[in-house]
């Protein structure tokens, strides 16, 4: 097969802005949104490069809090006390994770009076974000490239493209495949990073596993790579040739504006265009893999090109399941749930601390009988559990988490934002810094069993027997009532004081 530069250039052209400007924009929309969270190789800015610029207001402070955060960890007592952390391990370990999270602490400090009591929270936040990037980088990124590919190999066929084509690839029987044979061939690479010039030529020869996978996710890792080995075997000159004679994509790059419009479209449409000249190889055709690795036979579809192009096998969205999961329950009744939750919150609270200390009290955070954390976890459970709730001790350990999840996020979110803290569990077996403890979870756990199988089903069943007027306005009521009662704790300040709880 002769290797025409000439002609790859000018379908990769033609693809990128011959189309009509709809087209142009939907391709450049999408470019910029996998630049933005850096799953594209294009990338011209990452999600955590912007929030450090968005949070750089810290930047003279940035120095003082890193080292407040350095001179905490190597007083305590973890470093002490465990042999094998040492005071350099915490101290490299910092300097690491300021690299890798410096927003975590930016954006800690906006509350400098919570970043100073907190430093071992702060820390955990760190490394927390850290994992939470590395796992999106090896198990979401990566998998997204696949979906951006299958996008732009369909704009080499249609006019119009649904922007929902990216998750063509991502069924569930596939997910798992796509994952691992993309881990497969990141490690593959790091692998051959130490010889320089190895990395590079294998980067050529597996340089079109993630177009395989776009167009069959469910080829293997040792077909797509026998496969990509296949078609680039002999071409990887050309192809360097080929992304060399594009020059002007990485000047145009340097320059935000044009580079997003112009050089990223066109780069992304020059991969695909890659693929199929290299699809397109007889000795490819003839081969065995095309039968377990490829999608279907190909269909030649001339569009006024030397070059032999081919579509592709339809690959259908997943549809969801329908009526599957569905719940039971109107909007009324989830309003009705949660001020149920809200007000047994708040008796449990006030009656707990009557019969600990005989005195009687609001215990909630608002004016009225109701404890919001409360009603928040009830609805949650309701929404996302009761699908799994014929599994009983399933149901109860994810409960317990979700439940986990909610208590710590309100008990950070009170006191980063206001300085308020209404409950402490620090003298508490199994705690976690004071915000959750083993024995809390494990009520809520069995309030969430009492909700779902008893509670729920009991006031969907009452609020069936009013008339659907009577039910709307009773809802419409609980809900100003507590919109006025939110306000006035935004204007007045949050109920505090002696049992209660308040401003640290």
């Amino acid at each position: 097969m002769r290797w025409n530069y000439r002609q790859i250039r000018k379908n990769s052209w033609d693809t990128a802005f011959h189309r009509g400007w709809r087209a142009w924009l939907s391709l450049v929309s999408v470019c910029f949104l996998f630049s933005f969270i850096g799953a594209s190789n294009a990338s011209q800015a990452s999600f955590v490069d912007l929030a450090d610029q968005l949070l750089g207001s810290g930047d003279q402070m940035l120095p003082g809090n890193i080292q407040y955060l350095k001179d905490y960890i190597a007083s305590a007592p973890i470093v002490q006390d465990v042999p094998f952390i040492t005071s350099d391990f915490a101290l490299n370990l910092i300097d690491s994770l300021s690299k890798s999270a410096t927003w975590v602490v930016r954006l800690s400090a906006l509350n400098l009076a919570y970043f100073q009591r907190n430093p071992g929270e702060v820390i955990a936040n760190m490394i927390a974000a850290a994992l939470l990037t590395a796992f999106l980088h090896f198990f979401v990124q990566n998998v997204l490239i696949i979906g951006f590919n299958r996008y732009v190999m369909e704009t080499c066929f249609q006019e119009k493209v649904s922007v929902l084509r990216i998750f063509a690839p991502f069924h569930r029987k596939h997910l798992g495949n796509l994952i691992w044979v993309m881990l497969r061939l990141h490690l593959a690479l790091l692998l051959w990073l130490p010889t320089v010039i190895g990395v590079f030529y294998k980067a050529y020869q597996y340089s079109m596993v993630p177009y395989i996978l776009a167009e069959n996710p469910a080829a293997t890792w040792k077909e797509s790579k026998a496969l990509s080995a296949s078609m680039t075997k002999g071409r990887k000159w050309s192809m360097f040739c080929t992304w060399l004679s594009y020059f002007y994509i990485w000047i145009l790059k340097a320059v935000p504006l044009a580079g997003l419009c112009a050089a990223v479209p066109l780069e992304a449409e020059l991969g695909a265009e890659l693929y199929f000249t290299l699809r397109g190889n007889p000795a490819i055709d003839r081969g065995l893999l095309v039968e377990s690795a490829f999608a279907g036979p190909p269909v030649v579809r001339a569009r006024g090109a030397a070059v032999p192009e081919y579509l592709l096998k339809d690959l259908n969205l997943e549809p969801p399941r329908r009526g599957a999961g569905r719940l039971p329950y109107r909007f009324t009744d989830i309003v009705f749930i949660f001020f149920a939750f809200c007000l047994v919150g708040w008796i449990w609270e006030v009656g707990l601390l009557l019969v600990q200390e005989g005195v009687l009290v609001n215990r909630g955070t608002m004016y009225g009988p109701w404890i919001p954390i409360y009603g928040v976890g009830g609805v949650l459970i309701i929404l996302l559990l009761d699908r799994f709730k014929a599994r009983k001790g399933r149901f109860f350990v994810m409960a317990v988490g979700l439940c986990a999840l909610v208590e710590y996020l309100a008990s950070f979110l009170l006191e980063f934002l206001f300085n308020l803290s209404y409950w402490d569990y620090t003298s508490m077996f199994l705690n976690v810094n004071g915000r959750i403890c083993l024995a809390g979870l494990l009520a809520f756990g069995i309030g969430g069993l009492f909700g779902v199988y008893v509670a729920a089903p009991g006031i969907a069943r009452l609020a069936d027997r009013c008339p659907r007027k009577v039910r709307t306005a009773a809802a419409a009521a609980l809900v100003a009532a507590f919109l006025l009662d939110l306000a006035c704790c935004l204007l007045f300040g949050f109920n505090s004081g002696s049992g209660v709880g308040g401003a640290i």
